[in-house]
């Protein structure tokens, strides 16, 4: 459902390192969250909804917030998206409608 892909790959390496030995994890488990957050956003309606799940997970409060952070950052995208295909089809319509 989102276009927006939120890849551990898309973060640089010192990055990386740096969100694992915060999160006091490895990497996989980084990756995993990322994952996850993803998921949780293609399979939520609400924000409600995300944060239940999220809470669901049993992750400890800083694998939460980063959940939290990534699936906020996916729902601005998605709506931003949406948003900005309705700005364009309203103008659309109204620039065909104009030319009548």
């Amino acid at each position: 459902m989102s276009t927006l892909k939120s890849k551990i790959d898309d973060i640089h390496q010192f990055e990386k390192e740096k969100l694992c030995n915060l999160l006091e994890s490895e990497y996989v488990d980084l990756k995993s969250i990322f994952d996850e957050a993803e998921s949780i956003v293609d399979s939520s309606n609400t924000i409600y909804d995300v944060l239940l799940k999220i809470l669901q997970q049993g992750n400890n409060v800083r694998e939460a917030a980063l959940s939290g952070i990534l699936c906020g950052k996916i729902m601005g995208y998605i709506e931003a998206k949406n948003k900005i295909e309705l700005d364009i089809k309203d103008k659309l319509f109204h620039a065909f409608k104009n030319n009548m």
